[in-house]
């Protein structure tokens, strides 16, 4: 992502943060690009050029994985989203107005959804992922978080802290990423990322309204998942830390796991389960909307980067090493799958005729979802 300032920059590629070393996968999503601050008249950054035409999309890193539909659509490096209409088999590239990375994509129905990823920015579609146009980037997304914070001066006691990190994180080009994107419908969704940063819209993302606000996260740490859960939508990011909104007290309260290191990814079965997986092979089960948690052993230590719930409630989960676990009993147990042409994975989605399309550091692969 472009970077804020040299010290934040400095502290992401040590890995500090709270003591805990950076997993591999954070620091490729937060920490792979150097800043990009030439003036406008000479220079045009990844948030003014769109993403080049490349025969080679599909091969290259895809860091996310959505369907619309029965459309699959895959995002990664460069601003390059791609989408198949043959379960996975072949693949289109579609037309993108930004050439910067992108991190993670859903999709309300078969035609709408929406893309995120570094220097903030949130794409949106409205014909299944064929061509795209930007809504809010980092610049924009500092404006509004500034404006609406300085309102809340006087009546909210966090709020005159909150606009002055906002106005050193608009000094520093706005160009702060969101990793994580989930929208419950064609017009209700969230974004969330870097330093706290949460933006909702009600409108299709017409307009954003911040809550960071509405957050119990003191000591502003990153954001890597959003999702659906039992009830609400729950978060998840660094040093172990869950939170679940409660709708009585109108923000997002605690569910931190008995673990420190960051959390990549959550995952509900539609039911009351929800799974919650990051650095080291570690997962996390609760059946009470994240009240408790029980570790579960993967067998493995590679980083959990993605996971999916098959048609008849099996669960798959996908590594950092090339490893793809299966679950037959709700996240209870998990047993090890052979693929045939493993790599790096960052995104996992069911498909047709008990197989799974999977993206990742080679772009698409599509395998066996059973021994």
């Amino acid at each position: 992502m472009t970077v804020l300032a040299k010290r934040s920059s400095d502290r992401w590629l040590r890995g500090i943060r709270g003591g805990a070393r950076v997993p591999a996968i954070a620091a490729f999503v937060l920490g792979l690009a150097a800043s990009l601050t030439a003036t406008a008249d000479t220079f045009q950054g990844p948030l003014e050029q769109p993403a080049q035409s490349s025969s080679l999309a599909a091969r290259g890193p895809l860091l996310a994985i959505a369907a619309a539909g029965s459309r699959f659509v895959a995002v990664g490096q460069r601003g390059h989203i791609v989408y198949s209409d043959d379960a996975g088999n072949t693949w289109k590239q579609a037309s993108v107005p930004v050439s910067t990375d992108l991190v993670a994509v859903s999709f309300a129905s078969a035609t709408k959804g929406w893309a995120v990823g570094h220097g903030g920015v949130v794409l949106h579609t409205a014909d299944a992922g064929a061509t795209w146009t930007k809504q809010l980037d980092g610049r924009k997304s500092a404006d509004i978080a500034v404006r609406y914070l300085e309102s809340k001066v006087g009546g909210l006691p966090s709020a005159q802290k909150l606009v002055e990190r906002e106005k050193r994180l608009a000094s520093d080009g706005g160009t702060q990423p969101l990793m994580a994107v989930h929208f419950e419908s064609e017009t209700t969704g969230c974004v969330a990322g870097a330093f706290n940063r949460l933006f909702c819209t009600e409108d299709g993302g017409n307009t954003w309204t911040p809550w960071m606000d509405r957050i119990d996260n003191p000591n502003e740490l990153h954001f890597y998942a959003i999702a659906g859960c039992a009830n609400g939508i729950c978060l998840a990011g660094e040093q172990g830390m869950v939170w679940r909104f409660d709708a009585e007290k109108g923000r997002f309260v605690t569910r931190a796991l008995p673990y420190q290191g960051s959390v990549f990814g959550l995952l509900a079965d539609g039911a009351d389960t929800l799974l919650a997986f990051g650095l080291r092979g570690s997962l996390f089960r609760s059946g009470d909307e994240g009240k408790s948690w029980e570790r579960v052993s993967i067998g493995s230590q590679a980083g959990i980067t993605s996971g999916a719930v098959l048609p008849g409630g099996a669960i798959l989960l996908a590594t950092q090493a090339g490893e793809i676990v299966r679950s037959l009993d709700a996240g209870r147990t998990f047993a090890r799958l052979k693929p045939t042409r493993p790599m790096a994975y960052y995104g996992v989605m069911s498909a047709p005729g008990g197989k799974a399309v999977l993206v990742g550091s080679e772009g698409v692969r599509v395998e066996a979802a059973h021994d």
